[in-house]
């Protein structure tokens, strides 16, 4: 089975996919509303995009989805998830690849600490591509709304990401993102 990547738009049929897919992978507290998510993908001045991997197959079938934000340097990768009937078979690996080779090869993103088997394996996904876990940098993820609750998380980034370019980045994150400033939430 061959994999089609392509941006979705806030309007396209596979955003219900994707919808099934981002709330039944995240728990509430580590995602937006998705009616907020859709306006975000409406909004043309906001740097966020829905990259979808389909079967080469039956293009109308998603397989994983990456969501993601440019800010120039680095691209911050917010939400990664594979369809649970193809985990396991490699899908993550290669869509990954296809991310860093073709879309983004500077990016940030969040994970949970390394204590539960789970989170531990996600690492160990992130590192064995090639991403450097942040262990010194106090990070806490701000809530996604009212409600929500803010989360201890660590950071991984891939490429040229040197501790300035994390701090911007994460300033960049709280105030595009979560709608905060990091002096607010310090």
């Amino acid at each position: 089975m061959g994999i089609i990547y392509r941006l979705v738009s806030h309007s396209d049929n596979l955003l219900g996919q994707v919808e099934l897919l981002y709330t039944s992978a995240f728990p509430a507290d580590e995602r937006r509303d998705f009616s907020e998510f859709v306006a975000l993908l409406k909004d043309e001045s906001v740097p966020f995009s829905v990259m979808c991997a389909c079967d080469g197959d039956d293009e109308n079938r998603m397989l994983a989805f990456i969501t993601f934000w440019n800010f120039g340097k680095v691209d911050y990768l917010e939400h990664f998830a594979v369809i649970p009937q193809m985990r396991g078979k490699g899908i993550g690996h290669e869509v990954f690849c296809h991310f860093l080779g073709d879309v983004a090869s500077d990016i940030v993103l969040e994970v949970e600490p390394p204590t539960t088997p789970i989170a531990e394996r996600r690492v160990k996904f992130y590192e064995s591509m090639g991403l450097k876990l942040w262990n010194g940098f106090h990070y806490v993820q701000p809530p996604y709304g009212d409600g929500k609750c803010a989360l201890e998380m660590k950071l991984m980034t891939h490429g040229n990401v040197t501790p300035q370019i994390l701090e911007e980045t994460v300033e960049m994150m709280r105030v595009n993102v979560y709608g905060c400033s990091l002096r607010s939430t310090k």
